[in-house]
């Protein structure tokens, strides 16, 4: 029997300087930036629904996939593009779709990035990245979230400056998607 997957109303998270869609898009960055740099949702794919390929033109009939986050490591730079989902989701047939235009677009592209779902039971984070999370999810309002984050970064150092900027940097972005310096 297939599996049905609701999802739930999404709530809209700033966090770092970037939007997040839900807690568990945020679970994930969190447990990733030690050894990731990360752009969110940056990139989206154009494609024909008839032949799944990518277009660099939009007309009638085109449709948009935007997969959650390109990461790449910081020491052996392999790239990963990444949709984040609830393990209900696993056996959804859109997932097939979605990866299947994800890797037209990158072998179309030339790109070194592996297409890659990560489902909520696949992230683990470390007891202070629980921490972390625990103590912004927990927030109700939205300007006691505010407060958190200028005291989040009062307390962040040198290695995490560029999540606080609103805008990422040209040699940041160069280096999640061509892992160039």
């Amino acid at each position: 029997m297939k599996k049905v997957f609701n999802y739930s109303q999404s709530h809209k998270i700033i966090y770092w300087g970037c939007s997040f869609d839900s807690l568990l898009e945020l679970k994930y960055a969190i447990s990733v930036q030690q050894d990731y740099e990360f752009l969110r949702s940056y990139i989206p794919i154009y494609y024909d629904p008839a032949t799944r390929r990518p277009t660099s033109f939009i007309r009638k009939n085109i449709r948009r996939y935007t997969p959650d986050f390109l990461i790449r490591h910081k020491e052996t730079k392999k790239a990963f593009w990444i949709e984040i989902k609830p393990a209900a989701y696993s056996d959804h047939a859109q997932l097939s779709l979605r990866k299947e235009v994800a890797e037209r677009y990158i072998l179309w592209k030339g790109y070194d990035w592996q297409y890659k779902v990560v489902y909520d039971d696949e992230i683990v984070l470390t007891s202070d990245q629980l921490i972390q999370f625990n103590e912004y999810s927990s927030i109700a309002s939205k300007s006691t979230r505010k407060l958190l984050h200028e005291k989040y970064i009062e307390h962040s150092d040198n290695n995490v400056s560029f999540f606080i900027s609103n805008v990422q940097g040209n040699s940041h972005i160069a280096f999640v998607m061509f892992g160039a310096v």
